[in-house]
């Protein structure tokens, strides 16, 4: 019994030890003591205050919170990375439960994307029509989102340059066509429907350290995290259209760096997206280059820092 005790509690201590190190570490770099704040501002010159608040029970589940000002008013301005309300620093991970705000989002963002694009494509189609034929049609379509619950910030601790897949996201883009008062039968019928699938996969990597300075001062040893968002897309449809495949493939890819700084947290971040294929096959803009970066803050913990 002695040996196995011996051996049992050096093993117990490592243990304790272990997750002792995942927290501090965690929270070295995601400090979240109560009554802590800090005030961004984004490339718009809008600010945006987070507070650290009371931690709430979900499910059973403890999570800590975070609260805003301005509060939301539209979920298109939601950002997962700077904007959860709900997360949790555990012995492996810093999460973000943020899957239905994900999926508010992502579905308000299509369904702002798609009444743009039905613009062009109502024109588009009218423009194609013969003049003197009274033909009408209707275009209508139904978005459906499913997020995971978590998105995976940080590992803790992390190790450089090791790639995590962050957060998954399905949607699945409804279209349908009704054409009515044309003088040929169409195949398959007046009502056409298109399908399109994609999906967007976000994969964390944390790269180095940097310093950075912001209007809140001069950050060093900051843990810079990127994320990589690829989106892939095929869309099935009613109706095989002549020397048209019918499913198609669209590829886009963003970029999102985030620089966090030692006992302060989140200092900066930049949202960039290089390609969107979807955007361009409905004639519309790229989606819009982001930017965060802190300008004053209180942290409300021992050894901290505040301005």
């Amino acid at each position: 019994m002695k040996k196995i005790w011996s051996v049992l509690i050096p093993l117990l201590v490592f243990a304790c030890s272990t997750t002792l190190m995942g927290n501090e570490w965690a929270n070295y770099y995601f400090p979240d003591a109560i009554g802590s704040y800090w005030v961004y501002e984004d490339h718009n010159g809008n600010e945006l205050t987070r507070y650290a608040v009371e931690s709430e029970n979900i499910d059973g589940d403890t999570y800590s919170a975070f609260s805003y000002d301005p509060g939301l008013e539209n979920w298109v301005d939601f950002e997962h990375y700077v904007h959860p309300y709900y997360y949790q620093v555990g012995d492996d991970w810093v999460v973000f439960f943020v899957g239905t705000e994900v999926q508010n989002a992502v579905k308000a963002s299509m369904i702002q994307q798609m009444d743009e694009a039905l613009v062009v494509m109502r024109q588009a189609i009218q423009d194609q029509l013969p003049e003197g034929l009274n033909v009408t049609f209707d275009i209508d379509y139904e978005v459906d989102v499913k997020s995971q619950d978590y998105f995976y910030f940080l590992p803790t601790p992390a190790t450089y340059n090791e790639e995590w897949t962050a957060i998954e996201v399905n949607v699945v883009l409804t279209m349908t066509i009704d054409i009515k008062g044309l003088p040929v039968e169409i195949p398959g019928g007046s009502t056409q429907t298109a399908t399109t699938y994609t999906t967007y996969v976000e994969v964390g990597n944390v790269t180095g350290t940097e310093t950075v300075e912001t209007d809140a001062g001069t950050f060093e040893d900051c843990l810079v995290v990127e994320y990589r968002t690829d989106a892939s897309s095929e869309t099935a449809l009613s109706m095989e259209v002549p020397q048209q495949p019918g499913v198609q493939e669209q590829k886009g890819t963003s970029y999102t760096t985030l620089w966090l700084a030692p006992n302060v947290g989140i200092v900066k971040m930049i949202q960039e997206h290089q390609h969107d294929e979807a955007s361009e096959a409905l004639g519309l803009a790229p989606p819009e280059d982001k930017a965060f970066e802190l300008i004053q803050y209180e942290i409300k913990s021992s050894g901290s820092e505040s301005e």
